[in-house]
């Protein structure tokens, strides 16, 4: 995140003075200030755009977690549900088993 630190804040810009002369002000020192103030928008430009694709990212990774959440359920109650009747299944064979190994009862 350093790279991203901004030298300048906003009480920096507003209190900003420049030395003046008798034509005005020192047209290197204002042109070297602007200079560190448009690399300070620079640097928020580019903060704001990175902000952008990590919300972006953020949602897509949010949407594809309710997406698994959803499947992971679907999944569960079915096969719960398959394993009931596999169980099912069992006790039948096993029943038809035992009548006729031990024969029919009653």
């Amino acid at each position: 995140m350093s790279e991203y630190s901004l030298n300048l804040s906003a009480k920096d810009i507003f209190e900003k003075e420049f030395e003046k002369t008798l034509r005005g002000y020192q047209p290197i020192e204002v042109d070297t200030f602007l200079d560190d103030v448009i690399a300070d928008y620079q640097r928020m430009a580019d903060m704001n755009k990175n902000l952008q694709k990590l919300e972006e990212e953020n949602k897509r990774l949010k949407k594809e977690i309710e997406e698994l959440r959803i499947r992971v359920a679907t999944r569960s109650r079915s096969d719960v549900s398959d394993s009931q009747n596999q169980h099912i299944d069992i006790l039948k064979r096993l029943s038809n088993l035992e009548k006729k190994v031990f024969g029919q009862s009653k």
